[in-house]
């Protein structure tokens, strides 16, 4: 044990031995170049030093911007999707990186010059905490650039495109795992202790889920929406339980932006759709087309040739699915018509050249039916009046009717008497307008 310890202590002394040479070296090789800076421009060494950083990181600049962006022109005819996306996410966070590590630089190299103390630890800060920003900065732009290659890739490349939703899923989350080990790290440069955080944020975390569960269920929504896809960006959606109903154009982690059909946008929480019950209309494979449609009851006799007809008609109709169900049959007898019911599967899903097909479908129908002399059926009533019937005492009856109107004109104060009185006699002298011949024939003899 003894042996192995010293053996452990004679690697690790060595290995600092050679850390304090390769520093020693460096020193030593700045502080030669520092005394033949000034012996032959006579200038302070720090101040070429701080020249001589300018021209380096102003040199790299030029080389990166120039091979890079001769790289960049060449991956965009890349059939792969990643490269020219990374060589874009880099170019410009690249360069920012290059003159923020210099200007830290002459941060530091002014600070020796002029002998002030604590400068250096502050720059290397700054620099650390910037480059964990500018690595964010990074992963913000790759994932951007490699969405919109996963949706649409390369003209000439052989991948399958995903869709929107997969690809918006997959950068938010790459995104916010960046973004937690991003600020995790930033913490532990500034000096705070991550584990005494994380024991911490245990115990608070329950207040914050407890304070903050109507934002957490719909973060929680979102992912479930993300990962299960009952629709994605584009598809037109609509719940038979809410009045929700529109063209889904974006699905956020907290809310999911509907456009309806109106116009106005409409925002839906995204725990909204674990309770409630959502249909895909953009899903379907085809469209029911369901009438009925009648006839009236004097052409039954043609019900048998008009349905074959129309069975034969969407049969032979292109924009029918003739592989599924059609069922053109006599379903029951209405109170003014004879009901036929038509039922088939139109392969067309778009809503309005659905509503063009069934139209002409319609049409088509009431064609078959004139053509076999049948007529569709209206509501309608039929009076049936006996063959027998006349009026008893009708013969005379208006002259004297027109001659009571006569002298009740010239006597005005005794109109409404007279009034009655020809009430009256109509009730003796006429009989009931639908009176039957023996009852007629009783009245005359009595």
């Amino acid at each position: 044990m003894a042996q192995q310890s010293g053996s452990g202590g004679s690697s690790s002394g060595g290995s600092q031995s050679s850390g304090s040479e390769a520093t020693h070296y460096w020193q030593q090789l700045l502080e030669n170049t520092r005394e033949w800076a000034t012996g032959y421009f006579g200038l302070p060494g720090w101040v070429l030093t701080i020249i001589l950083v300018v021209l380096l990181v102003l040199l790299f600049d030029l080389v990166c911007a120039f091979l890079l962006g001769r790289l960049e022109r060449r991956l965009n005819k890349s059939p792969r999707r990643w490269d020219d996306a990374l060589l874009h996410a880099l170019r410009g966070p690249l360069r920012l990186w290059l003159w923020l590590g210099g200007l830290c630089a002459i941060l530091a190299l002014v600070a020796q010059g002029f002998d002030i103390a604590g400068i250096t630890s502050y720059a290397s800060l700054i620099f650390g905490v910037s480059t964990l920003a500018i690595i964010f900065w990074v992963e913000v732009r790759l994932m951007q650039r490699l969405e919109q290659r996963l949706v649409f890739p390369p003209a000439h490349s052989s991948a399958k495109p995903v869709d929107q939703t997969s690809a918006s899923a997959v950068t938010k989350i790459v995104g916010a795992l960046t973004l937690i080990v991003v600020l995790l790290l930033g913490l532990q440069m500034l000096g705070v202790s991550v584990s005494s955080l994380l024991a911490v944020g245990g115990a608070g975390g329950i207040l914050i889920g407890f304070a903050a569960r109507d934002v957490m269920a719909n973060f929680f929504g979102g992912m479930v929406v993300h990962l299960d896809k009952p629709f994605q960006v584009g598809h037109w959606i609509r719940s038979p339980d809410r009045e929700i109903e529109g063209v889904v154009e974006d699905i956020g982690w907290r809310l999911t932006r509907i456009r309806t059909f109106a116009g106005p946008p409409i925002y839906v929480p995204n725990a909204a759709f674990s309770r409630i019950t959502i249909e895909t209309p953009s899903r379907m494979q085809a469209r029911l087309l369901w009438e009925n449609v009648g006839i009236r009851y004097q052409d039954a006799g043609a019900i048998e040739s008009i349905t074959t007809d129309i069975r034969q008609m969407l049969d032979q109709d292109n924009e029918i699915n003739s592989d599924e169900l059609i069922t053109v049959t006599f379903s029951r007898y209405g109170d003014y018509s004879l009901n036929l019911m038509i039922y088939a599967l139109s392969s067309v899903t778009d809503w309005q050249r659905y509503n063009e097909t069934r139209q002409r479908i319609l049409l088509s129908v009431r064609d078959i039916i004139y053509r076999h002399g049948a007529e569709l059926a209206l509501p309608a009533s039929r009076v049936y009046v006996p063959d027998e019937v006349r009026l008893s005492n009708g013969v005379g009856q208006d002259d004297l009717e027109s001659e009571e109107d006569s002298r009740q004109d010239s006597d005005p104060q005794n109109s409404r008497s007279g009034t009655r009185s020809r009430a009256r006699k109509k009730d003796k002298g006429q009989s009931a307008p639908f009176d039957t011949e023996q009852n007629s024939e009783s009245d005359g003899d009595a």
